[in-house]
């Protein structure tokens, strides 16, 4: 059996479109799902986009549908990133309040729902800050709770209206379908190629 993360949310345009894909039409409170393409059997699972990650880098799923924000987060290897599905396009910044002059270097708590992907990016950056792990959007809590926040910006309206600057930008992020790592290429390869036509369609 192959196992489908799909995420809900932000994402459910995009996972309903997956599903249409694989023969199955999503219900309102209805979170698993199971059908077949080349008569394998596949379960189908919405689910949060982090855990989508999360459970890609455990194992628990054979391919999923998440941000590669996540993907980076978790640590799921981009080898394993298998397309873009272009449901968005953000980036990922460190932002400081307006006004705030003080080098980035000198940054010390980072408010971040990526803690593990914070790490990796500002460890040259800022060389003693420290993650303060939150849920949730940052850009609230700078500068109470954090000299900056590390989050996504679309347009960057959120950040203008907190009073928020753009200070470093580290890369673009989109959608992504993504499979794990003990998933066998030619076992899921059929299904992975059936979702990216679906994509493909898209005007």
């Amino acid at each position: 059996m192959i196992r489908v993360g799909l995420p809900k949310g932000r994402f459910l345009g995009e996972s309903q479109r997956l599903c249409s894909a694989l023969g199955v039409d999503i219900e309102p409170g209805v979170l698993r799902y199971a059908t077949a393409v080349d008569d394998m059997p596949l379960a189908i699972y919405l689910m949060k986009s982090p855990d989508v990650a999360r459970m890609l880098k455990e194992h628990r799923i054979d391919l999923g549908l998440t941000g590669d924000e996540w993907l980076m987060e978790a640590g799921v290897r981009r080898e394993f990133w298998c397309f873009d599905t272009g449901s968005y396009a953000a980036s990922v910044c460190l932002l400081m309040a307006d006004g705030d002059l003080r080098s980035v270097r000198m940054v010390r708590p980072v408010v971040t729902p990526y803690p593990n992907l914070t790490r990796a990016l500002l460890r040259d950056v800022a060389p003693r800050f420290h993650v303060v792990a939150v849920a949730g959007s940052s850009e609230g809590l700078v500068p109470d709770f954090g000299d900056a926040c590390l989050d996504l910006v679309e347009t960057g309206s959120s950040a203008a209206l907190n009073g928020l600057t753009v200070r470093e930008t580290f890369g673009q992020v989109s959608s992504r379908l993504a499979r794990s790592a003990m998933a066998p290429a030619v076992v899921v390869e059929p299904v992975i190629e059936l979702l990216a036509a679906a994509v493909v369609r898209v005007p």
